[in-house]
């Protein structure tokens, strides 16, 4: 009885642990549509609008971002450093181009600063389609490798 309960345990474990990457895949993703949002925001307001970063940052509103500090950060600090704090959740391409990103805005002409968001936000988007295309693949192998684990592990105990 003790080593079915065991191996229910060790199932709900390997099923929770597959669940937590998934979830984590997805939450990059959704990120990275937030960070395509924000840049898409900056480049119109900066083209339309002509206001200065600080106030782009002030007006700019999403829940995502919001939940993760990000926006916070953003107003207090400026773009580089809440960039700098979601560097772990970001691919090292994505953060490299964000951070770039983030310290050239703001300097020069407004129709250079417009094509600077055009630009970074064609590569964002260019990653994330790369990153959908691959997403139900992978998130078979993240909920069914843990669990064929554990079954393994489970024949062998047993």
């Amino acid at each position: 009885m003790r080593k079915l309960a065991g191996a229910a345990l060790v199932f709900v474990a390997a099923a929770l642990y597959g669940r937590g990457l998934c979830e984590k895949i997805k939450r990059r993703l959704a990120l990275l549509e937030a960070m395509e949002d924000l840049i898409s925001y900056i480049g119109e307001s900066i083209e339309t609008l002509r206001q200065p970063l600080g106030r782009i940052f002030e007006d700019y509103q999403n829940t995502f971002l919001e939940k993760n500090g990000f926006t916070k950060i953003l107003r207090r600090e400026g773009l580089f450093a809440a960039v700098c704090s979601i560097q772990k959740d970001l691919p090292a391409e994505i953060f490299d181009c964000l951070s770039a990103f983030s310290r050239t805005i703001g300097g020069g002409y407004a129709s250079e600063q417009t094509k600077l968001c055009i630009l970074t936000g064609q590569r964002l988007q260019r990653v994330r389609d790369g990153m959908c295309a691959q997403l139900p693949g992978k998130l078979k192998v993240y909920r069914l490798m843990p669990l064929l684990a554990a079954a393994s592990v489970l024949i062998l105990i047993l």
